[in-house]
This record gives C-alpha cells, structure tokens and sequence, in this order.
C-alpha cells in the first residue's frame, strides 16, 4: 500500500527534535504516525534526541561532577532517561506491591542525590512523596526477623526518600497519630546500635582498609539475641548499569542514619513546653541570686525551639546561582561514601572526597537520646521485639546538645599522632576518639594544636577556609616521593562500558502492513519514557546547556575520568571545641576533641565535663559521639558511654542528631 509523506518529512531532523523537546502531549503519535519520522526519532535510531530530553527534564551537572564527562555522551543519558522514566512510571501507577518498587527506589535515590531542582519537581509530581510513606508504614516490617525490621535494602531506600521527601509544611500537616506513628515504626533502627550499623565500618577502626587485621578475619562476639558484633557491612553493595557504567557498584545506604533523621525532624514539631517557674532570662537568674547555678531559663527553653534539631533537604529550584556550587554537591561526600566504602577490606577512592574540609567547623546544636540502662539491658537480652515499643515504654528521654568546634590539619612534613587502644588492629581507640589515653591537646595564639602523647608533640594547623596551609613542595615528602606538586587521579576501568546503540535496518518497502508497522514503531520506542511528557510544569525547564561532552556519534569510550589536584600536605584531621558560655549555663558546660576517619569520613568526638559537678546526674559523664555530615549541614550518629569495655562488647549507646547553626542566629 503505498503511504503518503507528510510535510513533516521535509523538515531538517534538528527542527523535528526541537518539536519533540517542546511537546507538552505524548509522542507516541507522533512516533507512529510516518515511518520515516519513526526511523528518525525513534528511541533506538537517535539517542542524540534522547539524550536532550534527559538534559531537559533532568538534572545533570551532578553525574558529570561525580563520574566524569562520559556520562554525558549521547547513549548513556539516553540509557539514563529510560532507567529514571520507568521509575516515575511505577511511582505514578501507586501500587507499593509492585514488582518493580525496588528498582524505582534504587532510581528515586539516584534522583534525590543528583537533585539540583528538576529531579525532585518530577518525583513530586509523580506522587512520590505518598507513595513512599505509604509504603513505610504498610511494608517496613515484612520480613521481620523475630518482630524487628530488617535492613533489607528496600526498607534502606524506603526510609532514605521519605527523609528526603519530608518537609517542614508536610511534617507539620501530618495528624498527631499519623507522625507517632512514623516514629514508632523507625525506633528500633534509631536506638539500637547493636543490630543495625550506623556506619560503613564499625567505629572501632581507625587505620583502613582491614586487609591487616590478623589476615582479614575480624575479631566479632555474638549477642545470643541479635547476632554478631561489631556490624560489618562488607559486600553490602547493590549493581547496576548506570550512565556509563554496565557494572556500577552503589553501597546500601545506612538505614539508622535515615530513621535517626525521620526521629528527630517529626519530634521537632511539636515545641518543647517551657516549665513557668523558670527564670525568664540569664540576667533575670542573677537577680533571683541563682546567676552561679548551671540550669536552663525560659529564654534557653525558647531557643531550644527557635532551632531545627535538623535541617530538611532544601527546595531547590534550577535557576540557582551558577557563580555558587549547585546544590547536589552537597551531597557529594555522601555519595561517594556510597560507592566506595562498601568493603572494610578494600582502599577507599583517593579520586573522591568523604569529608570535606571545614564541614565540622561552627557551632552545633541537637539532641541526643538516653535510655536507662535497665531498658538498654533488656533490649539486649530480648530476642523478640516487644509489642509495646515506644519511647515510653523504654523510659526514653531527650537532652539538649551543643558544641562549637574548630578544625585542625596535620600537614606533612608534620606526623599525625599515632591512634590508641591495644595497637592490635581491632581496637583503635574510639573511646578516645582514635587518640591514645592520656594526650594533652593544647591550642595556641598561633592557631596551632599540640598534642602531647608521652614525650612526643605533634602539631596540627587551624584550617582556615579559602587560604593556603603551610605546606611546602620542597619539604612535603609526598611531593618529594612524585617529583612534583601535582597529584593525578585516574580511573582504571577495563570493563567495556556497553555498545553503542545500534541502527536499525531501513526499508523501503511502500507495501508493509500498517499495522504492524504501528506495533514496530510502539516496541522501538520505549513507551516509559513517554511518560515524560506528559509532566506540565507551572514554569518552563530549559535545556541544560551546561554539557561536558559531546552528543555526536564519535563518543570515546576509551576516555577516562581523572582527576588532577595539587598536593596540599594534609595528612589527618583533628577537631576541637566546646560549649559556647551561653549554652554551657544552660546545659553545662563541655570541651570535645577528636578526629576524622580517612577511609569514610566517620566523626569522632570526645565529650567531657568541663568542670567537676558536685552531684553528677545522667549524661554528665565522659562520652564520644561518633557520626556522618550527612548533607553538608547534619550531624547524625550515635554517642557511647566510656569506661572499661572491649570494643567486641555492646555498652550504652543511643542515637544523636545535630544541625550546624549561622552565626548570629
């Protein structure tokens, strides 16, 4: 049957692509109505047009940033459009026992980590937000090992995108019951350190990776009702093809770190009830002749409340200032945490950063949360989760945290202090924050940090943002070893990263079947990815102009992705600090110390009474708080009770969350 062109065919294909670009309708007809307009735009036959709808819809300055500029050639985006497109089909369809939720959270949390404004309009829009809590307070417990949740990595996603879902006008419109309920269903992640790992390798190891450790067979009790201990996570990694990479390795992320985050942004909304009896103000305390006294005022009370224990992930929109760093990169670290720490026996990635400097500097403010010790205990002893379990029934309180910290750095040729504990391997010393018992840490006029250990002092540097550390080509040994100041990065990949995508075979023939050519046109095109189209915005998305690579047909699959950085000496990190005066009246008063774990970016401080009380109460002893900054601005973790333990045993500990404050605010 001989079929008539359209005038449609006439067009050059760039003006046909930038009709399909604008289209706020379905494509499909488009796609079936003329065969040669099929053979051009067609899913299979013109990646380059797929590719521009992804940088139209997407966000893409993230994978680019993060993989290299690979990701954008025209076949990977294209791969990358249909992967996210299904994904937002399945949310939309709202059926939480669908087949296909674990990939479209596994899609979901790709597209909340490259978020820069586009990614999360288009999860909103598809009703993700519902969907998500829904599925958490239906699902979270299926499975359950004995009543408790498991960390399967469907419940870790579950919680990662109600977090990040979450906002304060949604938290705030939630029923009493409803946001109870929530916390109800996450507690066990947040206050039980013992079966759910709070982070990447347990805290006791400083020195990574493990291969070291008495031939890599790790030293673990076990708890008769919960299993072994430490946690270790090696392995727990899930595989995919993303952008280039047919392979691509994303670690699972950790569930308690979420759920400590859905606790505390939902027990923020209700403010704290100001007891009347207090004095109204500090000034007002010293007129009651109660101006020596530690203890809070109205006025402390107030400001408890005029601060997030938290901070939600922001509303971005895409028309950020470009002269600032977009704000995906703030979740960089975090990334990157993923893919690289998900083996205690495997090298971190020296390409990537899992702290950035200065992310502690500042003052902090949270909450931490105490339970007794007979609850503690009783958790511990219980093979089965108790039908009653809330914060009430585990006696469960919350106290006020604050802290204002400083950064220091080692610089080479400087030798970083060396860690405590038993020196075996196993025990690094987290009860001292990695530092060994007994070191005297001292600041000086000069912005310098001694530490003395024995007869031995090592010195650190205050780290000072936008200015050049003290580090010294002719003296750094780094340098010395490479011949140069310039370190180079590259990525070592010999996996073929996929095929191009392949022509399809052109006919001529006047006399195919209608039909059937209908039904071939509808199966070349991916149909998911016509759902795209179908979002109307309020404003209009312009194509991402901001490229770093080309769209022709002569992708390099050959290019690596390397990174060149100059050295700059700094060998570990150290953090000091303590409560400001105003806060230390209030809460009493602390001094912390502590460091940074290379290998993942683990926090560690320690935390002690800056003054002998006359009669201690709960939590005036000598802690360490342990965490990840989640997002650039939280501080998320657990914090343990000191004294005499092996590191193989459980002891007190409990969950803590902090946001760093503006100065003057």
């Amino acid at each position: 049957m001989f079929i008539q062109s359209s005038s449609l065919c006439n067009l050059p294909t760039e003006l046909l692509e930038n009709i399909v670009i604008s289209i706020d309708a379905s494509i499909l007809p488009l796609l079936q109505s003329c065969k040669q307009i099929n053979n051009i735009l067609a899913f299979q036959k013109n990646t380059h047009l797929y590719s521009r709808i992804f940088r139209y819809r997407f966000d893409s300055t993230a994978s680019a940033r993060r993989l290299g500029a690979r990701t954008h050639h025209s076949r990977h985006l294209a791969h990358q459009l249909a992967w996210y497109s299904s994904a937002l089909k399945c949310i939309r369809r709202g059926d939480i026992h669908d087949n296909g939720v674990l990939d479209a959270f596994w899609a979901s949390f790709a597209l909340m980590s490259e978020n820069d404004g586009k990614n999360r309009t288009l999860l909103e829009a598809a009703g993700l937000p519902q969907f998500v809590d829904d599925f958490v307070r239906t699902r979270l417990y299926e499975d359950n090992a004995n009543g408790w949740p498991n960390e399967s990595p469907i419940n870790c996603l579950a919680l990662w995108l109600l977090w990040f879902t979450s906002t304060e006008e949604r938290l705030k419109a939630e029923t009493t019951a409803r946001r109870n309920e929530i916390i109800r269903l996450v507690l066990p992640f947040v206050i039980i350190p013992f079966r759910y790992p709070s982070a990447h390798a347990p805290h006791n190891h400083f020195t990574m990776p493990l291969t070291d450790n008495s031939n890599g067979h790790l030293r673990q009790s076990i708890i008769p009702a919960h299993g072994a201990f430490p946690l270790y996570r090696a392995g727990v990694a899930h595989t995919t093809h993303f952008y280039d990479r047919t392979d691509f390795e994303i670690g699972i992320p950790l569930a308690s770190t979420a759920a400590k985050l859905i606790f505390f942004s939902r027990r923020q909304v209700t403010p704290i009830g100001i007891p009347t009896h207090l004095p109204l103000t500090r000034q007002h305390a010293i007129q009651l002749g109660f101006g020596d006294q530690i203890g809070p005022t109205q006025e402390d009370v107030h400001e408890l409340n005029q601060h997030k224990v938290v901070k939600h992930a922001p509303l971005t929109i895409w028309e950020y200032d470009p002269a600032t760093p977009p704000p995906s990169s703030h979740f960089d670290d975090d990334w990157y945490r993923l893919t690289d720490c998900n083996n205690p026996m495997e090298k971190s990635s020296l390409k990537n950063t899992h702290y950035t400097y200065g992310s502690a500097t500042g003052l902090w403010q949270g909450r931490f949360l105490v339970p007794t010790e007979n609850a503690f205990a009783s958790i511990l002893q219980h093979v089965q989760m108790p039908e009653e379990f809330t914060e009430q029934q585990l006696s469960l309180n919350a106290y006020p945290l604050f802290m204002r910290l400083r950064e220091y750095h080692c610089v080479d040729p400087q030798v970083p202090v060396p860690t405590g504990g038993a020196n075996d391997g196993f025990d690094d010393g987290i009860s001292d924050a990695w530092l060994p018992k007994g070191v005297q840490v001292h600041e000086d006029l000069v912005s310098k940090l001694r530490i003395q250990h024995h007869d031995c002092t090592y010195t650190y540097e205050a780290y000072r943002p936008g200015l050049p550390n003290s580090h010294d080509e002719a003296t750094c040994r780094g340098c010395e070893y490479r011949g140069t100041c310039n370190i180079v990065y590259r990525e070592h990949d010999d996996q073929i990263l996929g095929e191009r995508s392949t022509q399809g075979d052109e006919s001529d023939a006047d006399g195919e079947d209608d039909g059937s050519f209908i039904q071939d046109a509808s199966s070349q095109y991916d149909s998911v990815i016509d759902d795209v189209f179908r979002q109307k915005d309020d404003d209009a998305m312009d194509e991402d102009t901001d490229t770093f690579a080309s769209d022709d047909d002569n992708d390099n699959d050959e290019e690596e992705y390397c990174i060149e950085r100059k050295c700059n000496g700094v060998l570990d990190i150290a953090l000091v600090g303590e409560t400001d005066f105003k806060h230390g009246q209030a809460w009493n008063h602390y001094k912390f110390y502590g460091r940074v774990r290379e290998w993942d970016g683990l926090v560690a401080l320690v935390r002690i009474p800056a003054h002998q009380h006359p009669h201690p109460t709960h939590g005036l002893g000598v802690w360490v708080f342990s965490g990840y900054i989640v997002g650039g601005h939280n501080f998320v973790g657990t914090w343990r009770a000191l004294g005499d333990v092996d590191p193989v045993a459980p002891t007190l500990e409990s969950s803590f969350a902090m946001t760093r404050r503006e100065e003057g605010s």
